[in-house]
């Protein structure tokens, strides 16, 4: 013969409400566990500093040291504008002197052109010096120009 176990029934909920006085007594050894499990101020100070200044101290603090950072930023780039508006004025200086430099050359140029004129003029040799420039020689002693086909004789 087999025997069989008879199956547990699940209980009912629990319908009875809980005694006040036990209740009680275990939130009060719940709040001194607390209590004992927080740690000490002084503990808190000397590990978050600036949690002991308060959440309205802390905020003015980084608000300045945010100013100041802001300000040493705009600073630094005030700086970099005055050191380009000095580049810019120096690279001006150089360009006037390059242009100057330029200037003077172009001078010098016409001064030795206008000797070249005066000096072919006086030798008259304008019509050698014309040739000269067309790559044609003259003959000496025939007013006119060689052929170009032909070898100079």
């Amino acid at each position: 013969m087999t025997a069989t176990a008879p199956a547990r029934r699940a209980e009912p909920p629990m319908t009875q409400a809980p005694d006040p006085v036990t209740s009680q007594a275990q939130t009060v050894d719940d709040a001194v566990v607390e209590r004992s499990a927080r740690p000490r101020l002084r503990d808190q100070i000397a590990e978050y500093p600036l949690a002991s200044l308060g959440v309205g101290l802390a905020l003015a603090l980084f608000t300045l040291l945010g100013t100041v950072v802001v300000a040493l930023l705009l600073f630094a780039l005030n700086g970099f504008n005055d050191r380009f508006d000095r580049l810019e004025a120096r690279m001006d200086r150089l360009e006037a002197k390059v242009d100057a430099g330029f200037a003077e050359q172009g001078a010098r140029i016409d001064e030795l052109e206008r000797k070249l004129t005066a000096l072919i003029a006086h030798l008259n040799a304008t019509a050698a010096v014309d040739a000269a420039l067309e790559h044609r020689l003259l003959v000496p002693g025939v007013d006119t120009l060689e052929p170009e086909d032909e070898p100079p004789s």
